[in-house]
């Protein structure tokens, strides 16, 4: 025998869902606000009396709809309505807003607050009704939440709404924290102030916080404004729903420097070209792109438009100084800064809050400090449509949005547009830290002198904080290859290559650990950061050994690097050419480190698979991507050579900047292929070259890239 059974819900669950769901006062506040809003409200004043023998908390709003007895009944009363869900999430009749609220729990913030609440909520042609609620007598008077009882009074004489006035007035009493710190008022005051973007901007929206009693405590907190003219950078984007990216970049030096000029770029209608997916990424992608490395439209599916505002900042003491009111912005940039979301001008919660790195901007930056941000330099917002990127949920903590494939998918689109600005900066980056070098050059310390003891105070700090074990071996591997590249290459053995840059990377890596142990970072980054070191050192390493010299055909080199990426050309549909194998051009003989020529050549075939490819992508049907190996023993002087060419874009960049080191034009690319190419026939005397199909004659079909090893006294 069976019979079916109806769930029950304790009345204690209505303190539950405040308590749990919402994370903290400021962000029960926060969400009384976003009712406010969907109520079509104009203005929202918030009252924080944490001072008087009575302290309470008032969210007043203004023109807003109010309710009447039937909407309090149907709609407020009811837990979980799907008022502002599924086929009744409309925009509203005023303002034409979408709702910001859908779960039917907000209003719930309450309990958070107090335990004694009064409303008073007047729509347009109805009498002002009154709720006056005691949280802890209602629950315990009632064993199940069907068996509360809330008594709703309609006035005969309005005490807050007067003269036609609507909208909606909620009074918290006896709550729960009534001890509220300077920071705690100060972090309200910044949530409010957040709340509407202050780059896109709801005009027909605002909010107003005052605390009497304590005024003081969040009269010198700045504004967005003060801050954003002393930003080095502006960056903005847009991706609209097909997938198109345009996107304008302002270089702004401060005008105390006055070698440097401010500088700027901007595209329309171009293709983004997105970073490498992990795994998760990948999988969010429909299956009939997830191999393309340009944006397309199914990757905006659910997300709709994003539009992005972006500030970046060099915390760099001299540069602050030159700005003009160093503590002040200083300040600022502690407390606000992060990318923060808003949709419909709104802000998605709590994104851009401290310590709330949801792009990994931190750990990012650890693996290239002079090359990407962090966290804490951006102040940005990004903002989207309401209704079109319905696929974003929020959770029901209003923490962020569930991080299903949707989200998966935003986010690595987002660190895809801003790798174009890491990209686009990076020379004028460079150029405000020649400045400043040029400028203390005097004072600084010798590089080894400095580097020798940041690595000793590594040390005593790894002693001191128990981490000798997990770090000091990696520590010590820095110290014995960057001590070995300074000894070879100050030798006459090598004279003629030049680490330098190198080495700059590896001693600024080292600072930067230095003062991220002393800061007491997690553990994780500090091993993050110390294996990056380790491995840019690896990498370079090999270049200075005594690597074995053998004498070898420039055929059977090209035959096993095409050999090994062959199945990435028929992956990628690429037409491969190599007369040589098929001795229609001829070989030639080399002396030489093989597994360095190896690596230096997969290099450059790596690079022209990946730019034909993207070409393929950007051009559709009717293009194929071809690369050919082919030699040239009569043509350059100082020996023959071996070409790889191909029918890609080329190069965008002059020869000379295409083989310096971390200068790319690749999505997330780290700039050193072309380098390392460039370095390995420095060590054996030959020569790399960047040039074009034209330049050397090639076959029609041929209009990309060329780069040419030379090999200096090789023979046929």
């Amino acid at each position: 025998m069976s019979n079916s059974v109806s769930f029950k819900a304790k009345a204690h669950l209505l303190k539950l869902l405040g308590d749990e769901l919402i994370g903290d006062d400021r962000l029960a506040i926060f969400e009384l606000v976003k009712n406010a809003y969907d109520a079509d409200a104009t203005r929202v004043d918030v009252t924080l009396d944490v001072e008087s023998s009575n302290p309470k908390i008032i969210v007043r709003d203004f023109d807003g709809c109010g309710m009447n007895r039937n909407t309090i009944i149907e709609k407020w009363m009811e837990i979980g309505t799907d008022s502002k869900r599924k086929e009744n999430r409309k925009r509203s009749l005023k303002y034409r807003r979408m709702p910001l609220g859908e779960k039917g729990v907000g209003r719930l913030a309450v309990h958070k607050l107090g335990t004694e609440l009064t409303v008073n909520t007047r729509a347009d042609g109805h009498p002002e009704c009154k709720i006056q609620i005691d949280w802890p007598s209602l629950i315990s008077e009632s064993n199940y939440i069907e068996e509360t009882r809330v008594d709703i009074e309609e006035l005969k004489e309005p005490e807050v709404f007067q003269d036609g006035e609507t909208g909606t007035r909620i009074e918290i009493n006896n709550l729960n924290n009534k001890v509220w710190t300077r920071g705690d008022i100060r972090r309200l005051k910044r949530l409010l102030t957040s709340l509407v973007s202050p780059f896109s901007g709801v005009s027909d929206f605002s909010v107003n916080l005052s605390v009497p009693g304590r005024e003081k405590d969040i009269e010198d907190v700045l504004g967005a404004e003060d801050v954003l003219s002393k930003a080095i950078w502006r960056y903005d984007f847009l991706i609209d729903e097909n997938a198109q990216f345009s996107f304008s970049y302002a270089f702004n030096p401060p005008s105390l420097f006055k070698e440097l000029s401010p500088d700027s770029e901007s595209a329309e209608d171009e293709r983004l070209e997105l970073i490498p997916p992990d795994k998760s990424e990948k999988a969010a992608r429909e299956d009939k792109v997830k191999d393309n490395l340009l944006l397309v439209k199914p990757d905006m599916e659910g997300i709709g438009p994003i539009s992005g505002t972006f500030y970046f900042y060099l915390r760099d003491r001299k540069i602050l100084n030159a700005q003009g009111a160093y503590q002040d912005v200083k300040r600022y940039l502690d407390e606000q800064t992060g990318v923060r979301v808003y949709r419909d001008g709104i802000r998605v919660f709590n994104y851009g809050e401290i310590g709330d790195d949801w792009l990994d901007l931190n750990t990012t930056r650890i693996n290239a400090p002079g090359r990407k941000i962090a966290n804490n330099m951006v102040i940005a917002s990004l903002d989207m449509d309401l209704e079109r990127s319905s696929d974003l949920k929020e959770k029901t903590n209003r923490e962020g949005f569930d991080e299903n494939s949707t989200y998966k998918r935003f986010r690595w689109i987002i660190l895809s547009a801003l790798d174009k600005f890491y990209q686009l900066h990076f020379d004028h980056r460079e150029s405000i830290r020649e400045y400043i070098d040029g400028e203390t050059k005097a004072a600084k310390k010798d590089p080894d002198a400095r580097f020798t003891e940041n690595i000793e105070s590594i040390r005593g700090s790894l002693k001191k904080h128990g981490l000798e074990k997990e770090i000091g071996g990696k520590i010590n591997q820095i110290e014995s290859d960057y001590k070995q590249m300074r000894d070879v290459t100050l030798s006459s053995g090598i004279a003629g290559i030049n680490l330098a840059v190198i080495f700059h990377e590896v001693e600024r890596g080292v600072d930067e650990l230095n003062a991220a142990i002393k800061r007491n970072d997690p553990q994780e980054l500090l091993l993050n950061r110390s294996d990056h070191l380790s491995k840019l050192l690896e990498g370079f390493t090999p270049l200075l050994r005594r690597n074995e010299q053998k004498t070898f055909s420039i055929k059977a080199l090209a035959k096993r690097v095409l050999s090994l990426s062959e199945h990435r050309f028929q992956h990628h549909e690429i037409i491969v050419s190599c007369p040589l194998l098929i001795d229609e051009s001829p070989d030639f003989k080399v002396k030489g480190p093989f597994g360095l020529l190896q690596a230096a050549l997969t290099n450059l075939v790596d690079n022209a698979i990946h730019w034909t490819k993207l070409k393929a992508e950007k051009e559709g049907n009717g293009y194929s991507p071809a690369i050919r190996l082919l030699t040239l023993t009569d043509w350059f002087k100082e020996g023959p050579a071996l070409v790889v060419a191909d029918n890609g874009p080329g190069f965008d960049i002059s020869p000379d900047q295409a083989v310096l080191p971390f200068k790319t034009t690749r999505s997330a690319g780290m700039g050193l292929g072309l380098y390392y190419a460039d370095k390995v026939m420095e060590t054996i005397g030959g020569q790399l070259i960047v040039t074009t199909c034209e330049e050397l004659d090639l076959p029609e079909a041929y209009s990309g890239a060329a780069v040419v090893m030379v090999f200096k006294g090789a023979t046929e």
